[in-house]
């Protein structure tokens, strides 16, 4: 949108890009593979308790790797709560050390070491709502952990490192990944604000063309009968004449005093005129006050003062904006002047005569 002087508004921050609203972290999709990532670690601890010599460890370690799962799922816009973050890692970590101590130190391992492909997805992740360097913390925690545990088990450092390998790559994968998405999401965050200038552009000048149309189907309402009746040629009488001054007058506040010009208002000054009273509106502001309550405290003084002259003058203006008034109205009848002073929000600041 542009601002009120035209100009275009500042662009947002491209940091501003929520990579997680193309997730869709809150979709069925998103919770169906959350229910397969929880049940697919409870079938892999299962079938791999009869090897541990602990399965309670890795039961333990099941229900927390689960649970980081189901808070890395919660819809939260980027980057990812720290609390949240510092919880997921304390998963990886725990369940690391849960599963790593309880292997035994010989023969194939298979499923049994499930936790670490399960809290490398965890840290893939956290690494795609932008926490990439605590989910490379975790990695070095796990990695860590895993090695130190083979090693004292009698498999060997060596063998704890080659455990985790493809996790790592996988690890370097996500961060190729979030970055290409995080670039991807600031062009669809762009193309969404140029869409919505474009839209509100479109809008304002639609909005401009029906208030011309409007004016123009007024304008001629009000003025093309009484031309008609001039160009007869017919003698006017004094009523007429009355009625073609009240005319030019109307089409003159609409120039001068255009946002003044609501029904009540042009009513109280077509019937303050038909008394005889001088009537003078200006807007110097360009603009009613934004909130409904001060336009009546607006409208409201102007149609009292409009309808309590007889005879006279009566000038009401619109204050331009940044000012601590917004609307005066002068009243004068002979010797005596009256003058109501409006503020912004249409409150009465101030009655002299």
């Amino acid at each position: 949108m542009t601002t009120p002087m035209g100009s275009p508004p500042s662009p947002a921050p491209a940091d501003n890009a929520d990579v997680s609203s193309l997730l869709y972290l809150g979709s069925p999709a998103a919770r169906l593979i959350l229910a397969l990532f929880v049940l697919s670690n409870a079938i892999f601890t299962v079938g791999t308790a009869d090897v541990l010599s602990a399965p309670w460890q890795s039961y333990v370690a099941m229900l927390l790797v689960s649970a980081g799962g189901v808070l890395l799922l919660r819809p939260h816009p980027d980057p990812f709560p720290l609390r949240d973050t510092a919880a997921v890692l304390a998963v990886v970590v725990v369940s690391t050390a849960l599963v790593a101590t309880n292997l035994p130190g010989e023969g194939d391992l298979g499923r049994a070491s499930w936790h670490l492909g399960s809290n490398t997805w965890l840290l893939f992740f956290l690494t795609l709502r932008r926490r990439g360097l605590y989910a490379w913390a975790g990695m070095a925690a796990m990695a860590a952990i895993t090695i130190a545990a083979a090693a004292s088990s009698g498999r060997g450092a060596v063998s704890g490192a080659l455990m985790l390998n493809a996790h790592m790559g996988i690890l370097v994968v996500a961060t190729l990944f979030a970055r290409t998405l995080r670039r991807t999401a600031r062009r669809i965050a762009s193309l969404e604000r140029r869409s919505i200038a474009a839209a509100a552009q479109q809008a304002r000048v639609e909005t401009a063309e029906e208030i011309r149309r409007t004016r123009a189907a007024e304008l001629a309402a009000a003025v093309v009968p009484l031309l008609e009746r001039i160009a007869n040629g017919a003698p006017a009488s004094d009523e007429e004449r009355q009625t073609y001054a009240v005319t030019e007058a109307a089409l003159r506040d609409g120039v001068r005093g255009r946002s003044l010009m609501l029904p009540s208002v042009v009513e109280a000054a077509a019937r303050a005129r038909r008394r005889g009273v001088t009537v003078t509106i200006l807007d110097d502001r360009g603009a009613l006050p934004p909130d409904g309550d001060s336009v009546a405290r607006v409208v409201a003084a102007t149609v009292d003062a409009l309808d309590a002259a007889s005879d006279g003058t009566v000038t009401i203006r619109l204050v331009p904006a940044g000012r601590s008034v917004g609307l005066t109205v002068v009243a004068t009848a002979g010797d005596q002047v009256r003058r109501t002073t409006l503020g912004p929000d249409g409150h009465e600041l101030e009655r002299s005569s």
